[in-house]
């Protein structure tokens, strides 16, 4: 098996790649819920230029990203609702409506106290069965820690049940469920459940 680098700090070809995989693992959701983008172009433009790199955990093959984890801490998002980005991209009215959406979007996702939010994990369709997903997220637990951040949330939708007992093999718990009903459909789901992991962090004195 080729070696998997875990790395923190990316190259500009990298981000590129990391912006491509973000939109590959979630297109309806970039399409009809964060940004409505018309076209994968304008996505991945928006992606790379609204996405903060140094909040994420990237796994490395050959130095292509096949894999990433990013995560809001309190206030401060992965990828946070930027209206200059969006007005690289977009026309004036057409930036400001889609800028007002993805905020309210984000406002439910980012919180008053220090608590680690992934949000998203995406895995390469070239690296399926390498168990990117259990390596990305027991980095996350050893950053968290490293950061004295007792909580992780995450959120994962009904449409994708391996993730969820994925979640629940390494003690994430829901903590709520949320129905959607048709308004997220055409975002490929109906549901969202809420999870949680508790982290034991020592401290010295």
């Amino acid at each position: 098996m080729e070696q998997i680098e875990i790395a923190m700090k990316l190259n500009p070809q990298q981000q590129e790649q990391v912006a491509n995989l973000f939109y590959d693992a979630f297109p309806l959701k970039v399409k009809y819920l964060w940004f409505f983008a018309k076209s994968r172009e304008q996505a991945v433009e928006l992606l790379a230029q609204s996405i903060q790199f140094e909040q994420g955990i990237y796994a490395i093959r050959n130095d292509e990203v096949i894999g990433f984890l990013g995560y809001n801490i309190g206030k401060k998002a992965f990828a946070p609702a930027n209206y200059i980005a969006f007005r690289k991209v977009y026309p004036p009215f057409a930036s400001m409506w889609r800028y007002f959406f993805y905020t309210f979007y984000l406002r439910f996702h980012l919180y008053d106290e220090d608590i680690l939010q992934i949000d998203p994990i995406a895995v390469s369709e070239k690296a399926p069965g390498n168990g990117l997903g259990k390596l990305l997220l027991n980095e996350v637990e050893k950053l968290a820690k490293s950061m004295k951040i007792t909580k992780i949330n995450l959120e994962v939708v009904d449409t994708n049940p391996s993730a969820q007992k994925l979640y629940e093999r390494f003690g994430y718990i829901i903590k709520k469920e949320l129905t959607s009903g048709s308004f997220n459909v055409k975002a490929g789901f109906k549901k969202v459940i809420f999870m949680q992991k508790y982290l034991e962090v020592t401290t010295t004195t």
